[in-house]
């Protein structure tokens, strides 16, 4: 080409391009196969399960195609091919047709989501060669698991500043799918454990998160709670609050002063008994010696009280019935 001549350029290389076009659509009408992805079984693909893809190879034009292959470009890693990437077909008679089926299989750890798998439909000889790219559509879906507080329970139950508490958070799953790797981390101010580890739980099953730390303040505290999971649809994290109400330390002057009462209750009553036993041996070593003795008005008192006390009456008689007995 003359590279002063710029239009005479052009004009020379939009001949070329239109007769490259005119042979292409020429060859196009003459050889001529087109790929179809007919079926795919079942049209709900979930997680670890196995499926087919059906793909149908057809001749549409004037000639008979030859050395036609079909090639599988790149499949997802989470997918899984039992037949060879490539096939091969050796020629397709005219209105004949090739159906190839692939089965597949989804992994266990795929992710929920659509799948593309890019193809490549070739054929021709040395005379041509013609490629067209088509492209596999593959739908994977999941359960997906859903996580909330279902009860919470404290240990002791009122707890009190300096005690050490004992949180139980229980965690239900109420969603359809497994949720996996579960984690409970609660931000309280106090010193102690903060993050709990449950593992695996199955739909409608819940399990227990146990923290436990020093209560050090007094108040009601109002606790962020953080829960993480992963479940079909990957990595999540539920955030939730729950209430917790420290009492004040317990004060002991009501049990020392209890103390103290029982302490001069029981020794009032030692002092009565043992002040009451020695009258009462007085006046029975009096009452055995036929002695007569001589009280005031107040010791009279005291003593018919402790005569009756301690039933001496009764004692006077034995007492009489001995002596006449002798």
């Amino acid at each position: 080409m003359n590279s002063k001549n710029p239009f005479i350029n052009f004009v020379i290389v939009a001949v070329i391009v239109f007769l490259i076009l005119v042979s292409a659509s020429v060859l196009g009408r003459e050889y001529c196969a087109t790929a179809e992805i007919s079926d795919i079984s079942p049209s709900s693909i979930g997680i670890g399960e196995e499926f087919t893809v059906g793909v149908q190879i057809e001749n549409c034009g004037e000639k008979i195609p030859e050395d036609i292959s079909f090639e599988l470009l790149n499949p997802p890693t989470d997918i899984a091919i039992k037949e060879p990437l490539i096939i091969n077909i050796s020629r397709l008679n005219w209105n004949s047709e090739r159906f190839i089926i692939y089965h597949m299989r989804t992994s266990n750890d795929a992710q929920p989501g659509t799948y593309v798998i890019k193809t490549r439909l070739s054929y021709g000889g040395l005379q041509y060669s013609i490629i067209e790219n088509y492209n596999i559509v593959i739908d994977v879906i999941g359960d997906k698991a859903e996580l909330s507080v279902a009860s919470l329970k404290t240990e002791p139950v009122l707890p009190r500043k300096g005690d050490t508490v004992e949180l139980t958070l229980r965690i239900e799953n109420t969603g359809d799918g497994t949720a996996k790797a579960v984690s409970v981390y609660a931000d309280h101010p106090f010193q102690g454990l903060k993050q709990s580890f449950i593992g695996a739980l199955d739909s409608n099953e819940d399990g227990p998160a146990v923290l436990t730390f020093i209560v050090d303040k007094v108040g009601e505290f109002e606790l962020p709670i953080t829960i993480s999971y992963k479940d079909d649809f990957g990595d999540n994290e539920i955030k939730t609050n729950v209430n917790l109400n420290i009492l004040k330390k317990k004060s002991n002057i009501g049990a020392i002063l209890f103390t103290i009462l029982i302490l001069a209750v029981l020794g009032w009553g030692i002092y009565y008994f043992l002040k009451t036993k020695k009258a009462k041996d007085n006046i029975i070593q009096q009452l055995l010696k036929g002695e007569n003795f001589k009280v005031n008005k107040k010791e009279e008192e005291g003593i018919e009280k402790i005569k009756q006390f301690f039933k001496v009456d009764k004692i006077e008689k034995k007492i009489k019935k001995h002596h006449h007995k002798k």
